[in-house]
């Protein structure tokens, strides 16, 4: 399901796909139905799914519609002034576009055939473009004022003792350190600032620093514009003031919220229009050097987030095409040492068929910008996310596996992208020999704050220095600028699958190593000899003699001078914008949210479109809430998944204590990811050995998630989920993918190693619960398979699976097991309908009556926006939705048992006790669905009318609009829909209806 929100299924926002939606009426839609009256069969495609525009069958849409931007070539045409953005393509003009024969048509793009890149590439050695963010703290000064709350007008009344070395840091003075040449050399470096965003507070494209609100009194667009100013305009009250080249500025765009591509997608904006605002931007800032950084959620391979990709690369092409001082570069995140994983480049691009729709979440930008733009682009390896594990860095050397796997990483992914560019754009592309020049690397310096077994010390900078030389690299970056700075490594202690570092320090303005300030800089840009490195610095009395080495008790916490300025009755608070993540919070040793990822130095608001804080903007087609609660039929039960691999939202005690919870599904378990040589689960394929694991499995998986079902009596109730959308585009994470694998395609025997597996996986789980609670615990005999995106085409895997579910059912009756797919309102598509008829077919030849048939449960969610908006306008909700994915996928499953089985006729009742539902609560992954505490309890009284299996929901971790009090957009610990209490929809769903569950806020 929604593991770090990958998108479930995806449509283009156009007139001519809502016309291919099948309108079925549900039977008996969301009237009451006589339950044991036979099925009056409505919906016309109940024997086979529905042909709804599936990924796949959506890609080759995609793919037909590239022609009017690929085939143009821009540099013939002029550069029209910005279209308004709230101008759309006609319905006409998309019609054209949809009628185009692909086969007719010429799919490589105009740009590919050029090579106008190579101009702007060095000759001898690399640029040095380190990024920052607009947002950090500019000094020591600064950063005192933040931590203390005061605004920049008390800035005169900071001091600092005699003996501090941190009085002078400059972090984020990008005009005094552009001017720094121990650390730049003006003609070829530059400076990468992020990140541009779209104002969190608005729904039109309005860019903006971090992704600030827009209309604020605290005037984020002025406190941005007045930093950017006081770096690069000259002031003729200081002739001789140090400035940035704004010219030498890469402005970075992404990584994390308010995407200014996506915003754009929602907006209706074509390819021209985006172009013109991505010149505008330039000509505003006075650069043409832009970098678009993707990671989640904008990092998949499907849904609205793959169509702004599209839009995206479509854009660039223009841009650049238009006017080719246009510099580009693209940042992937680099995890392992395969570098990207890459599908078209398997087996040296022989086994990609073309199919879009294979293309898997971490290469689908590098797929859509290489089909746009050729190689007119640079590619930039982020390399902070190395993972530590057998896999990764088996055979290297322990102390700088970092800077191994970093090179290993780098050298395979250069030939990854050739093989891309050379399958995708064909014989007529530019042929480029050597792609080393056209690709930036970005090392995190230091170490990682929650993952500090990451450590990249200054030889580490050294090793990657030379090897970027010796393979001709165009760029070295780093993250971040501000972080060169020392600071005291404090060790929570734990091994190094644990190790972290509790330092209170912003991680945005420290290292955690022992180097003098712009160590780090000095090396990675060539300035610094390799006689010159110092030996790190490890002890404290040490680091305090570092020049630039910030003591957060003494410099900050202890600072005196504030002190009669705070106790001033209307002393003003901070001005500035909130960037930072100041002293981290640390519970029970164990690491903070952000996991030490490259930090967003801003925790922005975001548009209505993803935080609703209006009762009726979230309900367009409600005027009342639902207020009487059906009686429970007592056997449609409620057991929402939990995504047990999260540090946030898992306190199931408090959960079971405000909501009565009796059931839960832990997800998701998958092969481990350190190897694939033996089947080996995990939750999330983490690694199931070493300290840190233990931690976290006595820490979390069982003080948080199975103590308190232990101790109300229904630790029996657990069932343990696999698969997830992580696994629809990684197959081979699967247990029975990897099973058909080990047994060499022998079914029967795969099926014997599968069985053990998930019977051990369980039984695993009773012993260890048993020994901590000290109790006589029964084993949980309760599984769900997720399978979706590329997982509902493995079929050789999913018939192991099947064969051995029905395996284990027809040995032991009390195994009870789901199978969780993607739905839409008409129903399951012709693939879902495949995978869920290989199940019937399976339990049928093992001799099971179709009463002991898995449940299939349904996901109801992320349909597709243009679904959404159709139904809206026709008055309907999103529980309307929910029943005729219900009711037409009851007609599916009926089908496939009466052809299965030769039965003639079953009762509504007889299939609705074989599905499951399981919505996305509040804002779904296709914004405009946003299912609603309405929708909710609205859906509870249908199901106990229905007699359904049972209720779930995703997820248990974002049942809540606030956080901290404060109201959240979506997220993975928020639904959204910040006028709600906490847990409102597991009360909804466990029929604990309070009063403000009837009767909710009308306003946050």
């Amino acid at each position: 399901m929604k593991k770090l929100l990958v998108l479930l299924s995806s449509f283009l926002v156009t007139s001519q796909l809502t016309t291919v939606i099948v309108g079925c009426e549900p039977n008996g839609s969301n009237k009451s139905t006589d339950q044991d009256d036979p099925i009056d069969f409505k919906n016309p495609n109940a024997d086979k799914g529905s042909n709804e525009v599936t990924a796949e069958s959506l890609m080759k849409t995609r793919n037909m519609n590239w022609a009017s931007i690929l085939n143009k070539d821009y540099s013939q045409s002029s550069n029209k002034s910005l279209l308004s953005t709230k101008q759309s393509l006609s319905t006409n003009n998309v019609t054209k576009i949809n009628n185009i024969d692909n086969d007719s048509i010429e799919t490589t793009s105009t740009l590919a055939k050029k090579d106008l890149l190579s101009s702007k590439l060095l000759s001898d050695g690399y640029s040095f473009t380190p990024y920052t963010d607009i947002g950090i703290v500019e000094d020591s000064k600064e950063y005192l004022l933040k931590n203390k709350s005061l605004g920049g007008g008390y800035r005169d009344k900071v001091t600092f003792d005699s003996d501090s070395k941190a009085a002078d840091n400059e972090y984020n003075n990008l005009a005094k350190l552009w001017n720094n040449d121990k650390i730049f050399d003006k003609v070829k470096d530059g400076i990468t600032i992020g990140f541009m965003q779209n104002a969190s507070d608005e729904n039109e494209l309005v860019p903006m620093w971090d992704a600030a609100p827009n209309k604020t009194s605290n005037n984020s667009a002025q406190w941005f514009q007045d930093r950017w100013d006081k770096w690069t305009k000259k002031d003729d009250k200081e002739p001789s003031k140090e400035l940035l080249d704004a010219s030498k500025v890469t402005i970075s765009f992404g990584p994390f919220a308010n995407s200014l591509w996506h915003e754009a997608y929602k907006n209706n904006i074509n390819e021209e229009q985006l172009a013109n605002k991505l010149a505008e931007i330039g000509a505003k800032y006075g650069t043409k050097k832009f970098d678009f950084y993707f990671a989640a959620p904008y990092l998949t391979n499907s849904g609205s987030y793959a169509d702004s990709q599209r839009l995206l690369a479509g854009a660039l092409k223009i841009l650049i095409e238009r006017d080719n001082d246009f510099d580009i570069r693209l940042s992937l995140v680099v995890s392992t040492k395969d570098g990207i994983a890459s599908v078209i480049a398997n087996s040296g691009g022989n086994a990609w068929d073309g199919d879009i729709s294979k293309i898997g979440n971490e290469e689908f930008p590098l797929y859509m910008f290489t089909k746009f733009l050729g190689m007119n682009f640079r590619l930039n390896l982020v390399l902070p996310y190395l993972t530590y594990s057998d896999f990764n860095t088996s055979g290297l050397t322990v102390n700088n596996w970092e800077v191994q796997i970093m090179e290993q990483a780098i050298t395979k992914t250069e030939e990854t992208w050739r093989i891309i560019n050379d399958k995708v754009n064909g014989s007529s592309r530019v042929k480029i020999d050597n792609a080393y020049s056209r690709m930036a690397i970005t090392p995190w310096i230091g170490k990682r704050a929650e993952k500090a077994v990451y450590d990249f010390d200054a030889n580490d900078a050294l090793r990657l220095r030379k090897f970027a030389n010796d393979k001709n690299i165009g760029q070295v970056s780093m993250f971040y600028l501000t972080r060169d700075y020392p600071s005291e490594f404090m060790s929570n202690g734990l091994g190094k699958d644990a190790l972290a570092d509790t330092n209170p320090i912003d991680q945005n303005i420290r290292s955690g190593s022992g180097y003098e300030k712009l160590t780090y800089a000095k090396v990675l840009s060539g300035k610094m000899a390799e006689n010159d490195i110092p030996l790190e610095k490890t002890k404290k009395e040490d680091l305090k003699t570092l020049d630039g080495f910030l003591d957060y008790d003494n410099d900050i916490r202890n600072n005196k001078s504030l002190d009669e300025v705070q106790q001033q009755q209307g002393a003003t608070g901070w001005d500035g914008v909130n960037g930072g993540n100041d002293a981290q919070q640390w519970e029970n040793n164990g690491p903070s949210s952000n996991d030490g990822n490259v930090v967003s130095p801003t925790t922005p608001t975001t548009s209505s479109k993803s935080n609703y804080v209006d009762w009726k903007d979230a309900n367009p087609n409600r005027d009342k809430n639902i207020v009487d609660k059906a009686e429970s039929n007592q056997r449609t039960y409620f057991s929402p998944y939990l995504d047990a691999g999260l540090y946030e939202g898992n306190n199931i005690g408090d959960i079971v204590n405000k909501t009565k919870l009796d059931h839960l599904t832990l997800a998701f378990v998958q092969q481990v990811n350190s190897h694939n040589n033996s089947l080996d689960l995990s939750i999330a394929g983490i690694e199931n050995k070493g300290e840190g694991y233990e931690w976290w499995k006595n820490s979390v998986l069982y003080e948080k998630d199975l103590l308190p079902l232990i101790n109300s009596n229904n630790f029996e109730n657990i069932k343990v989920a696999y698969g997830g959308a992580t696994t629809g585009g990684y197959i081979e994470k699967n247990p029975w993918n990897l099973a058909y694998k080990l047994a060499g395609g022998d079914v029967n025997q795969a099926s014997s190693l599968l069985s053990k597996a998930l019977i051990g996986y369980n039984e695993d789980l009773a012993s260890f619960a048993s020994k901590k609670s000290e109790k006589s615990l029964g084993t949980p005999k309760n599984i769900d398979f997720d399978i979706e995106g590329e997982a509902q085409n493995d079929h050789n895997a999913n018939k192991v699976l099947a064969r051995t579910l029905a395996n284990m059912k027809k040995a032991d009756k009390s195994w009870n097991f789901s199978i969780t797919l993607p739905v839409l309102p008409s129903g399951l598509t012709n693939v879902g309908y495949n995978v869920m008829d290989v199940f019937v077919n399976a339990f049928k030849e093992a001799g099971l009556n179709y009463k002991d048939l898995p449940v299939i449960n349904l996901m109801l969610m992320d349909y597709g926006d243009p679904i959404y908006v159709a139904a809206k306008n026709k008055g309907e909700t999103n529980f309307d939705l929910a029943v005729q994915a219900i009711e037409n996928t009851k007609e599916n499953l009926a089908k496939s048992i009466m052809a299965n089985y030769k039965v003639s006729s079953l009762t509504n009742r007889q299939v609705h006790r074989l599905i499951g539902a399981t919505p996305m609560i509040g804002v779904n992954d296709t914004v405009e669905g946003v299912f609603t505490l309405e929708d909710a309890k609205e859906l509870y009284n249908w199901a106990q009318s229905a007699d359904l299996a049972y209720l779930s929901m995703w997820s248990m971790n974002d049942d809540r609009g606030k956080v901290n009090n404060i109201g959240r957009p979506k997220s993975l610990i928020s639904h959204g829909l910040s006028y709600l209490q906490e847990y409102d929809f597991s009360k909804a769903f466990n029929g604990q209806w309070d009063e403000k569950v009837k009767v909710p806020n009308k306003k946050a």
